[in-house]
């Protein structure tokens, strides 16, 4: 009988093992639970290169990005504009003549957790683990 439980114990702790992977194989893009839009990669790209600027709704949209160095942000530039994004500095050097200024960056996934479910109009990434009902997930990307 003991064995009967030990194994079913032990395929829950697989399961969840599994589940706690898969999880990490992701991030996810949020937005407040209170947006109702979908996004693609191509919508969340033109929203991080700042050439999306106001939801459907017309109101100005706010992307917040990780920071520079940070390996969740690496994995989103990877996955939104693929490759290592190298690019971008350069980009933003040009935008920043024009009076375009990019994303504002959040220390944490928590941090970044925090702002998209007080700020109606935010837009952020995190990893898919730290998701809560606090913000809803628009877009998932694969870390690969």
């Amino acid at each position: 009988m003991w064995f009967r439980h030990t194994r079913s114990l032990g395929l829950l702790v697989l399961l969840f093992a599994a589940h706690v992977a898969a999880a990490d194989d992701h991030l996810a893009v949020i937005v407040p639970p209170s947006r109702t839009a979908q996004l693609t990669v191509a919508d969340v790209a033109q929203i991080y290169l700042r050439k999306r600027r106001y939801w459907a709704t017309g109101e100005a949209i706010v992307p917040v990005n990780r920071e520079a160095d940070c390996a969740v942000r690496a994995h989103f530039t990877r996955a939104v504009f693929g490759g290592e994004g190298r690019w971008l500095a350069t980009y933003w050097n040009r935008q920043y003549f024009r009076g375009v200024l990019p994303p504002a960056t959040l220390a944490s996934d928590a941090a970044v957790k925090r702002f998209v479910a007080s700020v109606p109009n935010a837009i952020g990434y995190i990893d898919a683990y730290a998701v809560d009902g606090s913000v809803r997930v628009v877009l998932r990307l694969n870390r690969r």
